[in-house]
């Protein structure tokens, strides 16, 4: 069975109470990495700066945050980042997706709801994003 680093633990723990639950049974069964919960608002800032947020006060600024960046774990790989021009480019990518999917039906399972930054408006029409941010869940 998959387990959390003590990083991804770490990171987990500032993270709302719902949060944590959710993604302590999502580790069961799905090996991912926890890489980020709360930060604080002058890192927010810095990746506003980078064009890497779009937003000034991120759900992750909350304390506990109300926002957790996930990923999934491939044993012996890591994260799978999907690099373009990479003949694993859309495998990659595709494992973001599925992960998204699989903590969307476990959070909607327990009745927990999500917003995910591959699908802002929660439409499921993937096609009309305008910033993925494809590790990023967020309570709402």
């Amino acid at each position: 069975m998959p387990s959390y680093s003590q990083q991804s633990a770490h990171q987990l723990s500032t993270c709302h109470r719902l949060l944590q639950v959710l993604f302590n049974k999502v580790i069961k069964t799905y090996d991912c990495t926890i890489i980020e919960g709360h930060r604080p608002p002058s890192e927010q800032h810095a990746l506003v700066e980078a064009g890497r947020s779009k937003v000034e006060h991120s759900k992750h600024n909350d304390s506990p945050a109300n926002a957790v960046d996930a990923a999934p774990y491939i044993q012996g790989r890591g994260i799978p980042w999907p690099e373009p021009g990479s003949p694993d480019y859309v495998k990659d990518l595709a494992q973001f997706y599925h992960f998204a999917g699989y903590v969307l039906a476990m959070a909607e399972s327990m009745h927990i709801r999500l917003r995910w930054g591959g699908d802002w408006d929660r439409d499921h029409d993937l096609a009309d994003q305008k910033f993925d941010d494809l590790v990023h869940f967020e309570l709402i």
